[in-house]
C-alpha cells in the first residue's frame, strides 16, 4: 500500500511526542478519524472512531466496496514491561506504533515489542485500505509476560483533543431551527421499491404542461454503502415519473430511446420544432434526445455537432427556446485547470438549424479553476436570463485532509447568453466532504426567484431561498424537509404549477423508506418574506 506521504506526516506528529505521557482527565474513549470513500486515502467521508481491537467491514453495515481509513490516538499500557502488541487484517493495514512502523496484508499478523510503564499513553496511528472482495476486519491484540495474546479493549484506547482538532470539520453542529424559515409543504413518495436505488432527478430533466409534470430518474439494484451511492454500476435503467395532478400522484414510465443503451450518436437530419407545444428535451453529456408528445416517445440520441472541439462534455438537461429553429443549450465539460475532483467548466452553446450544429457562445463563469457545472437557467426578460451554478473548490493538499468547499452561485445575461457577470452567492451545501449539491431554479407567480437544492450537512434534507431583486440578494434559507437519513439526496427539480405552489422533486432516504426514492415537496411560497 503506497501511503509514503501521509506516513511522513504521521511519523514526525509521533516523533514530537516519543516521550509517554501519563493519561490524563481529558481523554477520549476509543480512537479517531476518518473513513475515506477512495482506497488511497482520499475523498474524506465521514467521522471514523474505533472504541476497541476488533473491527470488521462488509455488506452488512455497509462497507463492502473498496474505501480507507485511518485513526489515531494512544494506546494505555497495562503493565511495566515489555508488551508485544499484534497487527492483523484480510485486507491491507499498517500500523505506527510508538516510533516503530509495521505493515500488515491478507492474512498476516505483524507484532512491535516495546517498554513501557502500566497507566502511560503510547502514541498510535492505524492505517486501513478495503479491498473488494468478502467481508474485512482489523484485529489489534496484545500480550505480556507468557499471556495468551487477547483484543485490546476499549478502556485502553483513548484520543485526545489534539487528535480531535484534526477532523472537527467532521463534527457539525447541531440544527437550530432558529435560523431557518420552516416551509409548509407536503411530502409526496414518487417513485420507491425498497429492492432498488432511485435517484438523480438533476441529471435526467423535468418538464412540465400545466398540472402534467414529467421526471427523470435512474434505478438501480440497492447495495447498501455508507462511502459511495448504494447502486450497482453495472446495472442502471433510465425511467420517467409522471404527474397529471399537479404532482400529488405519480405512475413510472419506462419508454424505448429515453437512454441511449450503447447505441452511437447519429446525426440529425431533421431540425427540432423548439416552439412545439409539447417538447421534451433531454440532454445526457455528449448527446440529446427529444420528444414531440410530452415524453411518450422519444427520438435519439443525436450528437452535439460543432463541439467536438470542447472535449469531454459532462452535459445535463438546461435549455431555453429562442425560435422554431433557435436554442440555447447550458452545458459542461470536463477542464483540467479546474481545480477540484470533479473539474467541470459550465458552458453556453446555440443552435440556429434546430439542433443539426451548435456553436460555443460563452464560458457562464469568469474563472476556469472553480467547478462550475449543472446549470439551472431561466429568461428572466427579453435578453436577461438568470442562472443557479453547482460550484466546487478543493483547497491545496498539506499535512492532512481539508474539506471541500461546495456551495451554490447565481449568474446572470444581459444580452441572452453571449456574456456573463455574477451576481451573489446562494448557499453552502455540504461540510465539505459529500461534493455538495446542484440547484433548481424557477420564477415564481409573483415574480420572486427561487433556488432549491439539497443540503448535505446537518440537518440533513432539501432546502430553498428567495430573492425579490433578480438575483442579488438571497433571503433566509427555508427547510423544506430535514428528516434525510443519508447525505447521498438531493439534485432538485422543481416546477410552478398554475396555482403558484412549487413542486420541488429530489431523490432522498428516510427511516421509514432507507433505500434512496424519488420524493417531491408541494409547497406554498407565498406567504414566505423575501
Amino acid at each position: 500500500m503506497k501511503r509514503s506521504v501521509c506516513c511522513a506526516v504521521v511519523l514526525i506528529l509521533f516523533n514530537t511526542c516519543l516521550m509517554h505521557c501519563a493519561r490524563t482527565a481529558s481523554d477520549n474513549p476509543g480512537l479517531i478519524g476518518v473513513y475515506y470513500s477512495n482506497p488511497d486515502f482520499r475523498g474524506a467521508k465521514l467521522l471514523a472512531m474505533m472504541t476497541d481491537g476488533e473491527q470488521h467491514w462488509g455488506r452488512d453495515n455497509g462497507f463492502a466496496t473498496e474505501w480507507s481509513a485511518e485513526w489515531s490516538g494512544y494506546l494505555i499500557a497495562p503493565l511495566n514491561g515489555r508488551l508485544k502488541v499484534y497487527i492483523e487484517t484480510n485486507k491491507i493495514a499498517r500500523m505506527v506504533l510508538s516510533a516503530d512502523t509495521l505493515s500488515c496484508e491478507q492474512g498476516s499478523e505483524k507484532v512491535i515489542e516495546i517498554l513501557t510503564q502500566k497507566g502511560r499513553r503510547v502514541p498510535i496511528a492505524l492505517f486501513y485500505a478495503h479491498t473488494p472482495g468478502g467481508e474485512g476486519f482489523l484485529r489489534l491484540s496484545w500480550s505480556w509476560n507468557g499471556r495468551e495474546k487477547a483484543s485490546i479493549p476499549a478502556a485502553h484506547l483513548v484520543y485526545t483533543a489534539a487528535e480531535q482538532t484534526k477532523w472537527q470539520w467532521l463534527i457539525e453542529p447541531e440544527f437550530d431551527a432558529g435560523q431557518y424559515h420552516i416551509a409548509d409543504g407536503e411530502n409526496i413518495v414518487v417513485v420507491h421499491d425498497p429492492q432498488y436505488f432511485h435517484g438523480w432527478p438533476a441529471n435526467n430533466g423535468v418538464w412540465s404542461w400545466g398540472d402534467e409534470i414529467l421526471v427523470g430518474l435512474i434505478r438501480s439494484p440497492y447495495h447498501f454503502d455508507r462511502l459511495h451511492h448504494s447502486i450497482d454500476k453495472n446495472r442502471l435503467t433510465a425511467l420517467l415519473a409522471r404527474s397529471l395532478d399537479g404532482g400529488r400522484t405519480w405512475s413510472v414510465e419506462d419508454p424505448d430511446h429515453f437512454i441511449r443503451d450503447g447505441g452511437r450518436p447519429q446525426a440529425l437530419r431533421r431540425g427540432i420544432d423548439f416552439r412545439h407545444p409539447h417538447l421534451a428535451v433531454r440532454c445526457e453529456h455528449d448527446a440529446f434526445f427529444y420528444s414531440y408528445d410530452r415524453g411518450k416517445t422519444w427520438h435519439g440520441p443525436y450528437p452535439f455537432n460543432g463541439l467536438e472541439n470542447m472535449g469531454e462534455l459532462t452535459s445535463r438537461t438546461d435549455y431555453l427556446p429562442l425560435g422554431d429553429n433557435s436554442c440555447l443549450f447550458f452545458k459542461s465539460r470536463i477542464d483540467h485547470g479546474v481545480k477540484a475532483g470533479l473539474p467541470d467548466r459550465a458552458f453556453c452553446a446555440r443552435t440556429d438549424d434546430g439542433g443539426r450544429s451548435f456553436q460555443f457562445l460563452s464560458w457562464m463563469t469568469e474563472t476556469d479553476t472553480i467547478r462550475s457545472v449543472m446549470p439551472s437557467t431561466i429568461r428572466l426578460r427579453q435578453n436577461h436570463l438568470i442562472t443557479a451554478l453547482r460550484r466546487r473548490y478543493d483547497p491545496s493538499m498539506t499535512d492532512q485532509p481539508r474539506p471541500q468547499k461546495n456551495w451554490i452561485d447565481v449568474y446572470q445575461s444581459l444580452d441572452n447568453g453571449v456574456s456573463w457577470t455574477f451576481l451573489n452567492k446562494v448557499a453552502d451545501t455540504d461540510n465539505g466532504t459529500w461534493n455538495g449539491n446542484p440547484p433548481s431554479l424557477v420564477q415564481l407567480n409573483d415574480g420572486r426567484l427561487c433556488v432549491a437544492y439539497g443540503c448535505r450537512a446537518v440537518p440533513i434534507g432539501i432546502r430553498a431561498k428567495l430573492s425579490s431583486d433578480d438575483g442579488k440578494t438571497w433571503g433566509k434559507e427555508i427547510i423544506l424537509r430535514a428528516d434525510g437519513l443519508s447525505k447521498d439526496m438531493g439534485y432538485t427539480r422543481a416546477v410552478v404549477r398554475p396555482d403558484g405552489r412549487v413542486v420541488t422533486l429530489y431523490y432522498f432516504t428516510t427511516l421509514e423508506h432507507k433505500a434512496q426514492h424519488i420524493a417531491a415537496t408541494i409547497w406554498e411560497p407565498g406567504q414566505i418574506p423575501y
